[in-house]
């Protein structure tokens, strides 16, 4: 359980390789719909990596930028527990998505998350840290928008969703963030928490803010 909690991005890439290989393998024939949630889906997996292993450091990315927590960054909102919960949750959101692929206001909503992504990484933290790169904005450029787009208009050119789907995918979009960012953080949250970002975890966050900064 400690090691999942600790290292479960990694399983999540162990799982993204495993799963590609039997899409090499297998060629299952999915409709174009639930062949973009499948991508999505590995999309986040990467996301994540990007996030907590190449480079990593964004659990305190986003205890300092989303909370605006400066001295106990390592901990506090979002520790290890709290983050695990908020990431493997996503996963589970993105499957179901994927085994319902005719609710389309669920993969809206879904890919409305993702994209949401781009406010977060590509504004919020960036203005923030005064930096011009943070752990999550590369796959959030370079996966999750063309996948956005891709999927709204495959959606939108065959006339699946309508005004009423927009407003049901805007609202899943708000209970994913609520059910999978929010609440597990402030339940978890605990100055006192044993649940540290490792040490790895806050020099990688020191040496991509410092290669990033603007004007560094």
């Amino acid at each position: 359980m400690a090691w999942f909690r600790n290292y479960w991005y990694r399983f999540g890439g162990g799982m993204v390789i495993c799963f590609v290989v039997y899409l090499l393998i297998a060629e299952p024939h999915w409709s174009q719909i639930t062949g973009l949630l499948i991508i999505n889906l590995i999309a986040l997996i990467i996301h994540q990596l990007e996030e907590y292993q190449l480079p990593g450091g964004a659990p305190l990315v986003i205890n300092r930028v989303i909370y605006d927590e400066h001295s106990l960054t390592d901990r506090y909102p979002g520790n290890t527990l709290s983050i695990c919960i908020v990431n493997v949750s996503a996963w589970v959101i993105y499957f179901i998505a994927i085994m319902f692929s005719n609710w389309y206001w669920l993969g809206l909503g879904v890919v409305m998350f993702s994209l949401f992504q781009i406010l977060g990484h590509c504004v919020q933290m960036n203005v923030k840290m005064h930096t011009w790169y943070n752990p999550g904005m590369a796959t959030t450029l370079l996966l999750f928008l063309p996948i956005g787009i891709a999927y709204i208009y495959e959606v939108q050119s065959n006339h699946l969703i309508n005004g009423w789907t927009w407003c049901a995918g805007f609202l899943t979009l708000v209970m994913c963030i609520l059910l999978t960012i929010v609440l597990p953080v402030q339940t978890f949250k605990d100055k006192q928490t044993k649940y540290r970002m490792s040490d790895w975890q806050v020099e990688r966050f020191r040496k991509v803010t410092s290669f990033a900064h603007i004007g560094h």
